[in-house]
């Protein structure tokens, strides 16, 4: 044999062992062939890490076709021949991804880094509803593996099924994963208030995947009695949002996971749009009136144009009943009130959040600044103001924010942290309390009698990450999707410390569990973590000790919960009633007798 030959002999060789410790999924031979009753035989792909890590994925299928300005259409035509299912098809259109801090950036990226479709270019497309399923290796077990659907976060604008690789969450658990695209912004949540658009229309692209999954799971040796719908940040909205989404997405899941968002959030009335429809109507020169002509002006612009050239508008869910052409409204009412009357689907709930959750988009690259007593003062006086304006008339005319700013701040300030952050630590807590753990705690309340319900409050911060985040902030945004994927078992950008790996496969093994039973502590796992009950608001704090909080018994959290709405609307009554009905202010001495009817009727 010749040097040549040897040398391609031992390259070969070379090659071969290096794919066999990949640290990255990466794709080798075709996965077995899956014949779809109605639409036909697909063929999927074995994605590999290491020498004996395999799963099988199967890409970029078709659930639905998306008409713009419609619901989807869930009529699929079979296709000929076999389907390539090993590559991700196209995203939808969607918004340039917003300013973010540099911290956030470096996160987003560690947990899109890892991803199966890394190294492909982002393309978009209007008819972009597809979906991908990863699949374990091996047989499934005898009634089938359980399914977790994920819903990509983004704030309804952004995102993509891709930004999240669940490669160890489906080799170590056991589980099989799906992930999709729904539309975004204009094309997934444009709306008229007279119905002639009548919105939500990503809202039912995410049902439409639901019905797919159900309906077609089990030939891919899963179990559509066992689905778990999951979702983070605007994906946790949207797992709320189904659960009271009346027929629609009935029957489509069994358990529900909501990580670091609201399921009590105000959604907008189809009204709440007018400035913004009219904005949109003279961007691209079409006519406001009639709506008919304004939407058929509208279908006729190119996606990348219309997409490309939007004003900033946050399009998003909508109140949908009561509108004409609305047959079945997606969001009948307001969710706390669908919650308070009984109207959800009762399947068993994973809620929790993380305790500094908005800090590196509140101070972005000033993580270091200390906050002054003014900036402090601002802040509490941003959440009065923005609360009295959804209460009161006349709120120009209003004064009386610093009663609610003074409360806010008694209730910060009275504590023993004299550390030099503690302004900013005070304002962090104030966000995180107030739009965070509050209303998961009521949400828990309102369906503890009728579903379990397990919340947590994610402390735990990565070991092997971030090295240069300041002390004084623990558990951002988006850190705890690092434990949730399995990320420490993945990059390779990163030297991740022992520590990371076991506290990723112990949240990997409450999620699975509970995906499986219904029980997040069933097995595998030493951590005791009860059910809510609506005189035990346990909660499980993920730090270094697992144990259990009862938040009823926080006082802070009594203080948003009960104490503040009645401060609010106290405040926005005084405020109504300086005006006579002309309209004239009756007396100026009315803040000082709203401070002492407050003091008089609360306590």
């Amino acid at each position: 044999m010749d040097c040549r030959a040897n040398f391609l002999a031992y390259l070969a060789v070379f090659l071969h062992l290096v794919s066999d410790y990949c640290f990255v999924p990466v794709q080798c031979v075709d996965a077995p062939f899956i014949h779809i009753p109605g639409n036909g035989v697909i063929s999927g792909t074995y994605l590999k890490m290491f020498r004996t890590q395999n799963i099988k994925a199967y890409l970029g299928i078709r659930y639905a076709h998306a008409r713009r300005f419609q619901p989807p259409d869930i009529e699929l035509t079979p296709w000929k021949g076999i389907f390539n299912a090993t590559v991700f098809q196209p995203d939808c259109w969607q918004n340039a991804m917003p300013s973010v801090g540099k911290e956030t950036e470096q996160i987003l990226k560690i947990i899109q880094s890892d991803s199966s479709a890394q190294d492909a270019e982002r393309k978009y497309e209007e008819n972009c509803l597809y979906l991908n399923v990863f699949v374990p290796d091996g047989l499934p077990e005898i009634n089938g593996y359980a399914v977790v659907v994920w819903i990509h976060s983004g704030d309804f604008s952004t995102g993509s099924p891709a930004d999240v690789e669940p490669f160890q969450l489906v080799f170590k658990q056991k589980v099989i994963v799906v992930t999709f695209s729904y539309r975004l912004n204009i094309f997934g949540f444009f709306t008229t208030d007279d119905g002639e658009a009548q919105g939500n229309y990503g809202l039912m692209d995410q049902s439409a995947a639901l019905y797919w999954v159900k309906k077609n799971i089990n030939f891919f040796g899963g179990d559509s009695n066992r689905i778990t719908l999951m979702g983070h940040d605007a994906g946790a909205v949207s797992v709320a949002l189904h659960m009271t989404s009346g027929e629609w997405s009935k029957g489509g899941f069994h358990k529900a996971i909501i990580m670091s968002g609201n399921p009590l959030s105000t959604v907008k009335m189809p009204y709440e749009y007018e400035g913004s429809l009219d904005q949109v109507s003279s961007t691209f020169a079409c006519p406001r009136r009639p709506t008919s002509m304004f939407i058929q002006c509208l279908k006729r612009i190119d996606a990348k144009r219309l997409s490309e050239n939007l004003p900033q508008v946050s399009w998003g869910p909508v109140v949908d009943f009561g509108l004409s052409n609305t047959s079945y409204p997606f969001i009948e009412n307001q969710p706390e009130i669908l919650f308070k009357k009984g109207s959800y689907h009762r399947v068993p709930v994973i809620i929790g959040v993380t305790d500094m959750e908005e800090v590196l988009t509140l101070f972005k690259d000033n993580l270091d600044t200390d906050i002054s007593p003014s900036d402090l003062e601002g802040f509490y006086t941003d959440i009065a103001v923005t609360d009295m304006h959804k209460l009161v008339r006349n709120y120009e005319w209003c004064s009386n924010y610093e009663l609610i700013s003074d409360a806010i701040n008694f209730m910060y300030a009275n504590d023993s942290d004299t550390d030099a952050k503690k302004a900013n630590k005070h304002i962090i807590s104030a966000h995180t309390e107030k739009f965070y753990i509050t209303p998961m705690q009521t949400f828990a309340d309102l369906i503890s009698n009728d579903s379990q319900v397990y919340s947590y409050l994610f402390r735990m911060r990565p070991r092997s990450v971030l090295q240069d985040l300041p002390s004084w902030i623990s558990v951002p945004k988006y850190f705890d999707q690092i434990f949730v994927w399995g990320n420490p078992y993945m990059t390779n950008s990163v030297d991740w410390k022992s520590t990371d790996k076991k506290i990723a496969d112990i949240i990997m093994t409450l999620w699975a569990n509970f995906a499986k039973t219904s029980n997040p502590t069933k097995s595998n796992v030493y951590v005791k973590w009860n059910a809510m009950t609506p005189n035990n608001d346990s909660v499980l704090l993920i730090d270094e000790s697992f144990n259990t909080d009862n938040l009823l018994n926080n006082q802070r959290i009594n203080f948003w919960r009960s104490l503040y709405p009645k401060i609010l609307v106290f405040s926005a009554d005084c405020c109504n009633s300086t005006f006579s009905g002309s309209g004239l202010v009756i007396a100026t001495s009315v803040p000082i007798l709203c401070t002492l009817s407050i003091i008089v009727n609360i306590f």
